[in-house]
């Protein structure tokens, strides 16, 4: 589930997605992502579900990418920016689930999408990665989390992301664990300007 009504409506759009993360601090935390969660390699193959604008391609290594979206807007943007760098589908991993080009990967990568869906959707999402992953291969993933004593203001910030299926660091790891045998959690405090704690996962096939 995602609030897109009001002002969250503007973040559909690729150029103010962009900005709003640059001003709260969501790219410079991606890239400390991206160096220490996903330590992906040069060659690794790499599945880049719920990519948005796709981003994150600036600051990987040369991976064989693949985006893929629920946004035909966001899909566009990437293939505009970053088109020679990866393949970039619309979809989702229920309509492009039987995609024979979403297979055979070294990691699945999804960035802040966990907490926009409920849990049936997020279980279809992990069955997915667990198919597309070689053996040994992992799932990736990083959303805001709710903590036991959790400040006013940052449980107000949290409150306002626009996905609202929102965990504790327990409730994602319980929902990997019906999927994936081997899980491990980080609980980052403040990963923003703006108070966020994030749960990142790594789920090993």
């Amino acid at each position: 589930m995602q609030d897109d009504s009001g002002l969250q409506k503007l973040l559909r759009v690729p150029l103010i997605y962009d900005l709003f993360q640059e001003i709260v601090g969501g790219n410079a935390a991606r890239r400390v992502f991206i160096r220490d969660i996903v330590r992906a390699k040069p060659g690794d193959k790499l599945i880049d579900v719920g990519c948005g604008p796709a981003k994150m391609v600036e600051w990987l290594p040369s991976v064989r990418y693949v985006g893929i979206d629920a946004s035909e807007r966001y899909i566009e943007s990437a293939r505009i920016k970053y088109g020679d760098k990866g393949l970039f589908l619309v979809g989702d991993t229920r309509t492009l689930g039987n995609d024979e080009r979403l297979g055979d990967a070294d990691i699945v990568l999804c960035s802040a999408l966990l907490h926009h869906l409920n849990d049936d959707e997020a279980l279809d999402l992990m069955r997915f990665a667990h198919r597309a992953l070689k053996p040994n291969g992992r799932l990736i993933t990083g959303d805001p989390c709710w903590l036991p004593d959790q400040g006013f203001i940052s449980r107000w910030v949290v409150s306002m992301d626009r996905g609202k299926n929102v965990r504790t660091e327990e409730g994602y790891r319980k929902l990997a664990e019906l999927v994936f045998k081997n899980v491990k959690t980080i609980v980052l405090p403040n990963s923003l300007r703006i108070p966020t704690p994030g749960v990142a996962m790594e789920c090993a096939k």
